[in-house]
């Protein structure tokens, strides 16, 4: 199988993430139960994270080469995409927000047009 440099570190990359969590997970497996929730919050945004990584599914594109061997050379590439995640100025609180107002201003949309119907019926 011939597969192009680009797919070769995309893959090299994906691999150790993926050793990089499992790595996390046995680790967290040892820790006292009261770690639990932040380290189930840091479990759950690394693996998303990594699936973000998984070009196998839904046509995604690799990450070019330049940056899959930026990430490469770092010892924790995960941790690494990560601790940015955190620092990034929206917070999954924000985006979660903004996504309640989002449904809810579609529910109100939902019910006036229900509104609207019901008035011409009636």
């Amino acid at each position: 199988m011939n597969i192009d440099k680009t797919e070769y570190y995309n893959d090299k990359l994906y691999k150790k993430m993926q050793a990089e969590l499992d790595s996390f997970i046995a680790d967290w497996k040892s820790k006292p139960s009261a770690d639990t929730v932040e380290l189930a919050y840091e479990l759950t945004y690394k693996e998303e994270i990594l699936n973000s990584f998984n070009f196998d599914w839904e046509g995604r594109t690799p990450v070019p080469t330049p940056q899959a061997k930026a990430l490469l050379a770092m010892k924790y590439p995960l941790d690494y995409l990560y601790q940015e995640w955190i620092d990034y100025d929206d917070s999954p609180l924000d985006m979660l927000r903004d996504s309640n107002n989002l449904a809810i201003e579609k529910a109100i949309n939902h019910m006036k047009s229900r509104t609207d119907i019901d008035m011409e019926r009636g």
